[in-house]
């Protein structure tokens, strides 16, 4: 064998056991983290409930009123107070938004039908939302433990004689 490089092999076989023990360390090191966790119902939240002049055949279901149905007579104008409330079912206050999603049918039978949100209490109107068109009104604080209150505004147009429009209304909260 012709002449060895002592030195060079000394380095390389230095290099080889340091790697493995690099490795071999790096190997064995293990650190943990754990995520314990669970899902629960809650109340808690703004809620729907009936008001004194909820419409006979609607309902509240959790998160949704159905059948919310109104018959107008022809040439009328008939506003229905405390239909529909919102109740803050917490102690801190929180802030909502009013989104009128789907309008159809022919809302230009009713010149006027708005949805109202009033404080009961003191009369103010905190809001006013056209349900004959899609948009979102601004943004209404609701208190701790505060109800508010529901007011629809309906007017029929002078030469309707019949139809009906429906709307889905959505109520985001934070």
């Amino acid at each position: 064998m012709k002449g060895l490089n002592y030195k060079k092999m000394l380095k390389f076989v230095t290099l080889l056991v340091t790697s493995l023990l690099i490795g071999t360390a790096s190997a064995t090191v293990y650190r943990y983290m754990y995520i314990r966790g669970s899902g629960g119902i809650t109340i808690g939240g703004l809620k729907w409930e009936p008001g004194a002049n909820f419409p006979q055949g609607a309902s509240v279901q959790g998160a949704y009123v159905n059948n919310l149905n109104f018959s107008v007579p022809k040439n009328s104008i008939l506003n229905i107070t405390d239909c529909l409330r919102i109740v803050n079912q917490d102690n801190k206050q929180y802030t909502f938004k009013l989104e009128v999603t789907t309008v159809g049918g022919d809302p230009s039978n009713f010149t006027k039908f708005d949805l109202v949100v009033y404080n009961n209490s003191t009369g103010a109107v905190l809001d006013r939302l056209n349900l004959k068109a899609q948009g979102s009104t601004s943004d209404i604080s609701i208190g701790a433990s505060e109800t508010l209150y529901i007011r629809f505004e309906i007017e029929t147009a002078v030469d309707a004689e019949s139809g009906y429009f429906y709307f889905t209304v959505k109520l985001t909260y934070w």
